[in-house]
């Protein structure tokens, strides 16, 4: 029995450190993921203007489908919510990174949005409400786009760089931008490329089971804590 506990305990921390190990290797694109998040949250905050209708709509519709549940259900329901908001912004990180940055983009404006709306009706003091709810939930969601991102970005320099090992950073930004640009005709042929290329399939297949072991082992209790706070909060808020 005990040698069973222990053994599940080494697999645990072994791949939590692996886990860790990798997220430091794309700290420049947390980086960049953090940085665009608060740019965006501080003009959703100042600026929540655009597409105002909508944001309450969905808001309005988030309300109604929670306003009946029960307190596990909540839980459930926040859990469920944020786990596959994550998920897809790895998975769609696979088209070149553009999916994971426009995750992040509108979760950061809906958030500046809603602490605008909040302080507008209970003044400054009410973000320290607003505060407990992203402690766990924001860092999550940020690890998963930087990983999409990752898994975009990487499919398309891995590509690149085979292809033309010579290549100076200035035409690897101008051909990222380029990719980007005509994000459809070049997905596909990265991607052609990559499968056809043992090499090339071999570091994206690594990259995507890396991401999915920090999703299982980092992002996954990350939302489940988040959720608990959050539905414990609302709960008792109510």
């Amino acid at each position: 029995m005990n040698y069973q506990k222990n053994k599940n305990q080494n697999f645990l921390k072994k791949n939590l450190l692996i886990s860790i190990k990798d997220l430091k290797k794309i700290k420049f694109y947390f980086f960049f993921s953090l940085i665009l998040f608060f740019f965006i949250t501080f003009i959703g905050l100042t600026l929540p203007i655009f597409f105002e209708e909508q944001i309450l709509k969905l808001i309005e519709g988030l309300i109604k489908q929670t306003q009946d549940l029960g307190f596990f259900e909540l839980i459930w329901f926040i859990i469920l919510n944020n786990t596959k908001s994550a998920f897809f912004g790895i998975i769609l990180g696979i088209f070149l990174g553009i999916f994971p940055i426009a995750i992040i983009i509108l979760n950061a404006y809906i958030l500046g949005f809603v602490a605008n709306k909040s302080i507008a009706l209970g003044g400054f003091l009410v973000l320290w409400r607003l505060l407990p709810h992203g402690i766990f939930e924001i860092p999550a969601i940020l690890i998963s786009v930087t990983l999409g991102i990752r898994l975009g970005i990487g499919l398309m320099k891995n590509c690149i760089f085979y292809y033309n090992k010579k290549i100076n950073n200035l035409n690897l930004s101008l051909l990222i931008f380029i990719s980007i640009l005509f994000l459809p005709i070049s997905f596909i042929i990265y991607f052609i490329l990559t499968i056809k290329e043992t090499k090339l399939r071999k570091i994206f297949f690594n990259n995507l089971f890396l991401s999915l072991k920090i999703f299982i082992f980092i992002i996954i209790p990350l939302l489940i804590i988040a959720g608990i706070i959050e539905g414990s909060l609302i709960w008792l808020l109510e």
